[in-house]
């Protein structure tokens, strides 16, 4: 048994196959999703678990390189705007359009689906390289 860290063996194992520019999308529980995406489903009930508890965890074990937003995040849910800037280095952070997040969406390797109630609480990460 793992001793702490993300404990989810479907998350663990994601993970584990995520190489350098593979991209991992961790997205609310309206977020409509990929038609052929694997994804990992974690709603529980509304809320449960956060959006940011999900990215905190999963920052914790990944090489992250650079990271999207949807730019709606920054007006529309300031306090997540803010936990993720806080959390990633700001400037490796990129914005667009809602409409082009959603449509990049395709590209990733997984989708972590949370049970965040709050609007655009969304992100897309690029794994980087641990060497």
């Amino acid at each position: 048994m793992k001793k702490g860290g993300i404990l989810n063996p479907s998350i663990c194992s994601l993970i584990a196959e995520l190489g350098q520019g593979d991209e991992l999308l961790i997205v609310d529980a309206a977020f409509a999703l990929p038609p052929d995406a694997y994804v990992i489903d974690l709603s529980l009930v509304p809320g449960i678990p956060r959006f940011m508890d999900v990215l905190k965890a999963v920052a914790h074990e990944l090489v992250i390189d650079s990271a999207i937003i949807a730019r709606e995040m920054a007006d529309d849910n300031p306090e997540i705007y803010r936990e993720v800037t806080r959390l990633l280095d700001e400037s490796s952070i990129d914005e667009i359009t809602h409409h082009e997040f959603q449509e990049q969406a395709a590209d990733a390797k997984g989708v972590i689906r949370t049970a965040e109630f709050s609007p655009y609480a969304n992100i897309k990460l690029i794994c980087g390289s641990a060497f």
